[in-house]
């Protein structure tokens, strides 16, 4: 048996936690190095990016499994909705007909 899925909210959130995580700590590494302005921020962009590529890989597996189950939610509950639509209108238009199938006015 295994463990109930975690909420998409929370996934979301201790992703990007840690993405912020990783660029303050490259932040501050580019500093104690001696990187000041511009490029401490793109050097710090780049360290980020690229170490959250490979140590945030199963916050990330996580996050994409949520998303893509928000969205297959959304799809069913869209077909859903359009299916009682069609349903309502299917109706509307079985009891507007009249007897010789053409609508009554």
């Amino acid at each position: 048996m295994t463990a109930p899925a975690a909420p998409r909210r929370g996934v979301w959130f201790r992703y990007n936690v840690a993405r912020l995580g990783l660029l303050v700590a490259a932040l501050g590494l580019g500093y104690v190095a001696g990187l000041r302005g511009v490029l401490l921020a793109v050097a710090a962009l780049l360290v980020s990016g690229v170490l959250s590529y490979f140590v945030l890989s199963r916050l990330r597996i996580e996050l994409a499994a949520a998303l893509s189950q928000a969205v297959d939610t959304r799809r069913s509950k869209f077909a859903a909705r359009a299916a009682r639509e069609d349903a309502v209108v299917d109706a509307l238009a079985d009891r507007s007909d009249g007897p010789a199938g053409r609508p009554i006015s």
